[in-house]
């Protein structure tokens, strides 16, 4: 099934003629083409960064980084150290974050084999942000991968009411941007 799905592709089939003709949805013809390129590529796994509370003042971040596109970074901007990366995380309460506006910035310095980290410390009420990457040898920092916002406990059950009007707000309006999360940036 995947053969027949490259071999139209590459006939220049369109999606649609290509789902009608294997009596399939488009949307699966698409993952079984994308699954079927990636395993040609060797590219079993996507890179990601995610990060997950373990407690009100404790964050676990895990990555996967795929060769190729660490190899695609240096080759953009050559690390200081290639053995060594930096995971950043970014305080980015209430801001719309563009990568160099948080209200403070933590930076650890991890082995490139590493794959998780656990960080604690995180003040309550806050919401962080966290980057992979490595700083370069003029001494500034390649952002390789970028995580969800997460947003930690409030400090007390009445802290809650700050935020309320502008949830309200939104409900009655879903289609403006919320007010009360932070919102990165992605376009730079």
């Amino acid at each position: 099934m995947n053969e027949d799905i490259v071999c139209l592709k590459n006939q220049h089939f369109t999606w649609k003629q290509i789902s009608d003709k294997l009596d399939l949805s488009v949307e699966k013809v698409k993952y079984k083409w994308r699954k079927s390129v990636m395993k040609r590529d060797g590219m079993y796994w996507q890179s990601d960064l995610n990060v997950v509370f373990l407690s009100a003042d404790r964050l676990y971040c895990r990555w996967r980084v795929h060769p190729s596109i660490l190899e695609a970074a240096t080759r953009c901007s050559k690390p200081l150290n290639p053995a060594i990366m930096d995971l950043r995380i970014f305080d980015i309460t209430d801001i719309y974050f563009n990568g160099m506006n948080a209200h403070s910035v933590t930076c650890i310095k991890v082995s490139i084999s590493d794959q998780f980290w656990t960080i604690k410390g995180l003040r309550r009420n806050r919401s962080y942000i966290c980057e992979l990457g490595f700083l370069t040898e003029s001494y500034l920092f390649f952002p390789i991968l970028r995580s969800h916002p997460v947003h930690t406990p409030y400090q007390s059950s009445g802290d809650y009411v700050y935020k309320m009007y502008d949830a309200e707000q939104f409900h009655q309006n879903p289609f403006r941007v919320p007010a009360w999360i932070e919102h990165p940036d992605c376009s730079t």
